[in-house]
C-alpha cells in the first residue's frame, strides 16, 4: 500500500467522523430544520476546503510505500478519530495531515492537499481552543469598539442601546474571531489550489481581508445596538444569513484578488506537478 492510499483512507475517515459528530450534536441542540438553515453550523468555506483538499490528494502521483513511522502516526490518528467526540477527531486529523505536510515535498499535489486539510482544522478546532482562553479580552474589545461607534457606553460585554431601552450583550457567536480563522483558510485554499508560493505580500493581503470582515461584523453589531427592534431584525435568521454570505463573498473575492498575479498561470501550473 502506498502512503497516498494509506493516509487518504485515514483522513477521509477522520473527516467523516469529525463532521458527523459536529452535525449530530447541533441537531440534538436545535433540531433538523434550524441545523439545515445554518448549513449545520459549518461554513461553506470549510466544505469547499475539504473537497479540494481530498481532490488534490486523490490526484497526487505517489508510489512511496508506508513506513513504520507512518503506521504509528496512522494508528494514533485512527484511534483519536474513532472516539465519538468531534474535537478529538479534528485533533486526529491535525496529526495525520500535519505528518503528511512535513514528510512530503513542498508544492507537490500531495503536499498541497494535506496543507489545505491541515488548515481546515484551524476553524474547526484550534481557533475554538484559542478563543476559550482569550474570549474575555476579545469580547470586551468588541463591546468597547461597538459602544464607541454608537456613542453609548459598555459594561464588560454589555452595550447600552442607543434608544436606552436595554443592553446588547456581545456573545462568542457574535465575535469576529471565527471569521478571522475562515479568512486564513480561504487564503490557504486558493493559494494552494493555484500552487502559489508564499510571498511576504501575502501577509498584507491577509491583514486587509481580516480587517474588512472584522469591519463588516462590527458594523452589524453596531446596527443591532440601535434598539431592540434592530437587534431582533438583524440578529434573526434572515439577518444572520445575509451577513454570513456577505462575509463569505467578500472574503473569497479579496483572496482571489490578492492571488490574481498567479491566476493566469493556474490552468497550466495545476497540471504540471503532481
Amino acid at each position: 500500500m502506498t502512503r497516498k492510499v494509506f493516509f487518504l483512507g485515514l483522513i477521509a475517515y477522520g473527516l467523516l467522523t469529525g463532521l458527523f459528530y459536529r452535525i449530530i450534536n447541533l441537531i440534538d441542540r436545535v433540531g433538523w430544520t434550524d441545523a439545515a438553515v445554518y448549513v449545520f453550523s459549518i461554513s461553506v468555506i470549510v466544505w469547499v476546503a475539504v473537497y479540494i483538499g481530498l481532490e488534490l490528494i486523490i490526484e497526487a502521483d505517489d508510489d512511496e510505500s508506508v513506513g513504520e513511522l507512518d503506521e504509528a502516526v496512522g494508528i494514533t490518528g485512527l484511534l483519536l478519530c474513532s472516539i465519538p467526540y468531534a474535537p478529538l477527531a479534528w485533533l486526529g486529523l491535525t496529526i495525520l495531515t500535519g505528518w503528511l505536510v512535513i514528510t512530503t515535498v513542498p508544492q507537490t499535489t500531495l503536499h498541497r492537499g494535506a496543507l489545505i486539510l491541515l488548515a481546515t482544522t484551524f476553524p474547526m478546532l484550534w481557533s475554538r481552543v484559542i478563543f476559550r482562553f482569550l474570549s474575555e479580552p476579545i469580547l470586551m474589545a468588541d463591546a468597547w469598539i461597538v459602544a464607541k461607534l454608537l456613542g453609548t457606553s459598555n459594561e464588560g460585554t454589555h452595550i447600552a442601546f442607543v434608544d436606552k431601552s436595554g443592553f446588547l450583550e456581545v456573545s462568542p457567536a457574535c465575535s469576529s474571531w471565527a471569521n478571522i480563522s475562515l479568512v486564513l483558510l480561504t487564503w490557504m485554499v486558493i493559494s494552494q489550489y493555484q500552487r502559489r508560493r508564499w510571498q511576504v505580500v501575502d501577509l498584507g493581503w491577509c491583514a486587509l481581508v481580516v480587517l474588512t470582515v472584522v469591519a463588516i461584523n462590527t458594523i452589524r453589531m453596531a446596527m443591532m445596538g440601535i434598539s431592540e427592534e434592530h437587534y431582533f431584525l438583524i440578529h434573526g435568521t434572515v439577518g444572520s444569513t445575509i451577513t454570513s454570505w456577505m462575509i463569505v463573498g467578500v472574503t473569497v473575492a479579496l483572496c482571489l484578488w490578492g492571488t490574481r498575479s498567479d491566476w493566469t498561470k493556474f490552468k497550466t501550473v495545476r497540471l504540471s506537478t503532481k
